[in-house]
């Protein structure tokens, strides 16, 4: 008989994937950008056009040189501003840019920080974003719950819109709003966007959208794109349709930001009464409309991260067994890095969830595991020999080689954890139980996102390993050993609990008048990252913080609404999240008023009485006339001694909380020698009066007596002729 080994035929099988979606990320590209369209008087004439056109704005990753002048708007935004006078009919116009796009990276971000007014506009609900239903609320804080600082936040979110959406190129151009695109779960890059922000606003983090280009490798062609921005202590850049988070490579050519759908593109023209104007964009070079011609002039490929391991626990399987493969990733900027393991073929191993999406940080190692498992129908008598490969755009490409054959020897373990729930910072102890073999070698391997370990394997019996894990919620542990098998547990890492605060806030507030908000808080746990949101009624705050010790957070709010009730503030620390209401009353500031003024002539001045209203919700009130004081009358008089000429009268007073104000009134006062004067000129004019009439009474008597005379006779003839 022939030996056994003759029987043996070795497949080799190599095998080198790399994606074609994003397949080749650029780290600088140089454009020149021409946006030309055309405005037209339909049915009449065109006599004067005005139009401001949104252009490439220069930024710290992107610099712009255009034929046109421009202007700034919004502090970020660039406008290029084009005239004409008795223009052509249709007026075309084109603006050149020459646009130098670097790619953007988040190398740091502050522990700290606080949100200014500028911000919390980006955190608005609208019609489209509607970041203030309760039911997005909900899923929001689902979504990043357990989040260890709002970079992981928002990467969690950016992560759960990019595997829920599935793009669908119907809904171009429709914009439609948040609570569609969750109820239907499909869209472009508008809806991806649309719904990012509405989720990281329904948090408390402010998120703009961006507009603009990018470059399509698959179409080898640019289209128009939407983005978004993320404000947590600096904005950071989010593509939720590419899983773009924290990095944002140099085929997108920014155009605008906005807080929702608005735009800066307008156009004034002067025309003939009828008829109707035009404005069409348009790219005469491509059949695609984007309204401008991008030509590539250079570009510099970005280099991929070689600086990680990849290896596997086992490097022979036999038919049906699994085993473990390990990847070590460490960055050296904030990003989600999307990671795949892929097999030769299916057919001889296949890759349990083999894609994953890792969040990184500056400095940090993450272990990244994957559950391999061969095929146990493969026909016996083969070695098969299969690379596994990582397929990634952030790391260069590298393989693990796996056997699998009929005769791979095995070994028996059983592990076990200490404890099945433990507290953020507290260890974690993992037994494994190892059974008798004929053999001994090799290693045995456990692993977590942020840890692996290793012991020799030497003798049968109970191996311990202790970790430390770092992630809050729910945990796996993978045990494995260079002979093949794995074993999967899994474990609940909550917070300590060891915060508390509470609210130092205004029971009444002015209208109009800020409300400071103290929120003191503390903790027995060393460098707690904790996100503290403040709302008022339509208003909302957050800042981010280190917390350690204790430490006090101040908000200020100008309350604008007298309908505003309540101040609500939201601690979340990891697992922990506390709320508290505090309720408050707004009130208009009660302000007294002069209604009358009344004199007299006495001793040489004027008798003044000044007559006040509004004084029913003031205290302490103190009046004074020329910065004397005087007295105030229960029935809301002052009377004082007065000169003519002006007189200032001053009314402080405090509110129901103890806010002092002034009201102050200029009082004109007449001289006493014009009173007089008007007195006797008056005067004069009565006995004018008087003597006319007196003058005049001895006609008026005269011609009674000579009527009465008359009638008397008159009378008296009826009389005799009776």
């Amino acid at each position: 008989m022939l030996n056994r080994k003759t029987f043996i035929t070795i497949v080799i099988l190599i095998f080198y994937i790399r994606s074609g979606l994003e397949a080749n990320q650029l780290e600088e590209m140089n454009l020149t950008v021409l946006q030309k369209g055309t405005v037209t008087a339909v049915g009449g004439e065109l006599k004067y056009v005005s139009m401001n056109v949104s252009v490439p704005p220069n930024t710290d990753y992107q610099s712009v040189v255009s034929n046109k002048p421009a202007r700034t708007v919004d502090g970020r935004n660039s406008i290029a501003i084009i005239e004409s006078t008795n223009p052509s009919n249709p007026f075309l116009y084109s603006i050149s840019s020459s646009v130098g796009v670097k790619t953007r990276r988040t190398f740091s971000l502050p522990q700290s920080y606080q949100l200014g007014y500028p911000e919390s506009l980006y955190m608005q609900p609208s019609t489209r974003v509607q970041s203030d239903d309760a039911d997005i609320k909900s899923l929001a804080r689902n979504i990043t719950a357990n989040s260890s600082d709002d970079f992981e936040r928002i990467a969690k979110i950016g992560i759960w819109v990019n595997s829920q959406i599935s793009y669908d190129m119907s809904i171009a151009g429709l914009l439609k709003d948040s609570r569609w695109i969750l109820s239907n779960k499909k869209g472009v890059c508008t809806e991806y966007s649309t719904l990012f922000v509405t989720l990281a606003r329904a948090v408390g983090i402010p998120a703009r959208f961006v507009t603009g280009f990018a470059y399509d490798e698959n179409k080898s062609e640019w289209a128009g794109h939407s983005w978004a921005e993320v404000y947590i202590g600096k904005w950071v850049p989010v593509d939720a349709t590419w899983n773009e988070i924290g990095y944002l490579d140099a085929r997108h050519l920014e155009i605008s930001d906005t807080v929702d759908s608005e735009h800066f593109d307008k156009v004034y023209a002067e025309t003939s009464r009828d008829a109707r104007l035009e404005w069409s964009k348009s790219d005469v070079t491509r059949t695609s409309d984007i309204g401008a011609d991008i030509t590539i002039n250079g570009m510099k490929e970005t280099e991929t991260n070689s600086d990680y391991q990849l290896y596997s626990a086992a490097e022979t399987l036999g038919f049906g067994m699994k085993t473990l493969v390990f990847s070590t990733v460490t960055s050296n900027d904030y990003r989600v890095a999307s990671l795949t393991l892929t097999p030769c073929t299916n057919d001889i191993i296949s890759v349990e969830d083999g894609d994953k999406e890792v969040i990184l940080r500056p400095g940090e190692t993450k272990v990244v595991s994957w559950v391999i498992k061969s095929n146990q129908q493969l026909p016996g008598n083969f070695i098969y020999t299969c690379p596994l490969v990582i397929n990634s755009d952030y790391l260069s490409p590298q393989d693990v080689e796996i056997q699998v054959t009929s005769d791979a020897q095995s070994i028996n373990f059983n592990a076990f954890l200490e404890r099945s729930e433990i507290k953020l910072g507290q260890n974690e102890t993992v037994n494994v139980d190892v059974g008798v073999a004929r053999k001994y070698g090799g290693k045995l391997y456990v692993s977590d996102e942020d840890y692996v370990d290793s012991q020799p394997l030497t003798r049968s019996g109970r191996y311990s390993f202790t970790l430390q894990p770092k992630k809050l919620g729910l945990n796996k542990v993978y045990i494995a050993t260079s002979w093949g098998g794995v074993k999967e547990l899994q474990f609940k890492v909550s917070g300590s609990g060891g915060i508390t605060f509470d609210v130092d806030a205004p029971q009444l507030v002015a209208l109009g008048y800020e409300a400071k908000i103290h929120v003191n808080l503390t903790t027995n746990e060393t460098a707690s990252s904790v996100r503290i949101t403040a709302s008022a009624g339509g208003s909302e705050q957050a800042t981010q913080i280190t917390l350690t010790g204790n430490k006090s957070v101040d908000f200020s709010f100008n309350i604008t609404d007298i309908q505003t009730q309540n101040i609500t503030v939201t601690v979340e620390s990891g697992s922990y999240r506390g709320e508290l209401v505090k309720s408050i009353t707004v009130y208009r500031i009660p302000q007294p008023n002069v209604t009358n003024v009344y004199f007299s002539i006495e001793n040489g001045y004027l008798r003044t009485d000044i007559i006040f209203s509004g004084l029913e919700d003031i205290n302490n009130t103190m009046v004074t006339i020329d910065n004397q004081p005087v007295s105030m009358m229960s029935n809301g008089t002052v009377s004082a001694l007065l000169t003519g000429g002006i007189h200032i009268v001053e009314v402080n007073y405090t509110d129901a909380t103890g806010a002092v104000h002034v009201y102050t009134k200029l009082i004109d006062m007449p001289l006493i020698s014009d009173i007089k004067a008007n007195q006797s000129a008056d005067q004069s004019k009565g006995d004018v009066y008087a003597e006319g009439i007196f003058a005049f009474l001895p006609a008026c008597v005269c011609c009674s007596s000579l009527l009465f005379l008359i009638l008397l006779v008159i009378v008296l003839r009826k009389f005799e002729r009776r």
